[in-house]
């Protein structure tokens, strides 16, 4: 197995242009405005991995997760280009390079804005939409569920840090851990999938940035 170096703080950063979005049609969700009160012990202890969704989350129910497991509560500029933010989840130097984008119908991708708690459609992605569900739909039924994507922005993280690789993946792995235990907490089913997402998430993006597809889940109503 071969060993990679250490993620090392750059001596000096690398400026990092972020990537254009393409924007289309954007839907304001609600947040969640009410506390939750649990038990955090037994929501550990019983948090599993649902595999059956009897019902697609409407957009109050898919607001209130997003906002819980995935919002940015407050940014700041940084020397390095993108600003760096403080969200409910944490990401290696605040740099937050994992976007969610997801999947509900026919029609193309949508993007969480985790600032304007919104949703905003990706034109001409409809054909990636269509192939990610159906790389989720040959693992199970996610005729009731929304695919959730997650695409690293790399260099987001590659401007503070020399061997960024693993933290980019680690980072990935937090948000998916984030959704689970959401998820759990309002009563949904949630199922991360052992595929990423490459290249069905990617392809029908343009830009001069990379971008590369770290996951792949579906969440639904119980």
């Amino acid at each position: 197995m071969s060993v990679h170096p250490n993620p090392i703080p750059r001596s000096q950063s690398n400026r990092y242009q972020p990537y254009a979005w393409p924007g289309g049609k954007r839907t304001l969700l609600a947040p969640r405005s009410q506390s939750l009160q649990l038990d955090l012990v037994k929501l550990l202890e019983e948090r599993e991995t649902l595999r059956e969704f009897r019902e697609t989350l409407d957009e109050a129910a898919l607001g209130e997760w997003l906002w819980l497991a995935c919002r940015s509560r407050s940014s700041r500029a940084s020397v390095y280009g993108p600003d760096q933010e403080s969200r409910v989840y944490p990401s290696a130097g605040g740099m937050h390079p994992i976007h969610v984008l997801l999947t509900r119908k026919a029609g193309p991708l949508e993007r969480y804005d985790p600032i304007e708690h919104s949703l905003i459609e990706l034109p001409g992605t409809e054909s990636g939409a269509a192939a990610v569900r159906a790389a989720a739909r040959a693992l199970l039924d996610v005729s009731r569920g929304a695919v959730i994507g997650l695409v690293a922005e790399t260099g987001k993280t590659a401007a503070k840090y020399e061997h960024h690789e693993s933290l980019v993946w680690r980072d990935a792995a937090v948000v998916l851990g984030y959704m689970s235990l959401v998820a759990q907490a309002l009563g949904f089913a949630f199922c991360p999938l052992g595929v990423t997402g490459q290249p069905h998430l990617t392809d029908s993006l343009t830009g001069s940035a990379p971008l590369q597809a770290v996951g792949l889940a579906v969440v639904g109503a119980v």
